[in-house]
């Protein structure tokens, strides 16, 4: 080839390439190429804080699913245990209201003076009075003046000194 084809060439195949743009040049601009590295940097670094972060995010809930089934099988026995001490509950009611009433049968059966001795100072009833019978005879109650007085037992009384003072206490 002579000099004139490929100064010809030379020069289409520049216009073309230039026309084309930069994908056909073999490199490209210095500040492209570094910008493109910071990016995948970044887009790696972000790629790798992300598949941290999904991972902590598998073990919190992973933890939290066990503590769940752990709660509800707290829950669980703890619901049982409710249920048996309502019904022991239950059970001690009905036992009390049973030896309540066989209480009162026990003492609707005993005389009248038997059953106002066992009534408390709280719960004085009057008794049924039968026709054939008295009512208990209640001994009276001193007044406030006739009531006695404290006797002084021996080792109450106080000690005499040698000189008649007492000691002090």
């Amino acid at each position: 080839m002579d000099r004139a084809r490929r100064r010809k060439a030379w020069t289409l195949l520049a216009l073309a390439c230039a026309s084309a743009g930069s994908g056909c040049s073999q490199f490209g601009s210095r500040q492209r190429i570094e910008e493109s590295r910071r990016t995948i940097q970044a887009l790696r670094a972000e790629n790798d804080r992300l598949q941290d972060q999904v991972l902590t995010l598998r073990n919190d809930n992973q933890d939290l699913s066990e503590r769940a089934v752990d709660d509800a099988r707290r829950v669980a026995a703890l619901s049982g245990s409710v249920e048996d001490y309502r019904s022991s509950i239950h059970a001690y009611q009905a036992e009390r209201d049973e030896l309540k009433d066989s209480f009162r049968a026990l003492r609707d059966g005993l005389p009248d003076a038997v059953r106002s001795a066992l009534a408390t100072d709280g719960d004085r009833r009057v008794a049924r009075v039968e026709p054939d019978s008295e009512p208990p005879a209640t001994p009276p109650t001193p007044a406030r003046a006739e009531r006695r007085k404290p006797v002084v037992a021996e080792r109450d009384e106080p000690r005499r000194g040698s000189g008649g003072w007492l000691p002090v206490r």
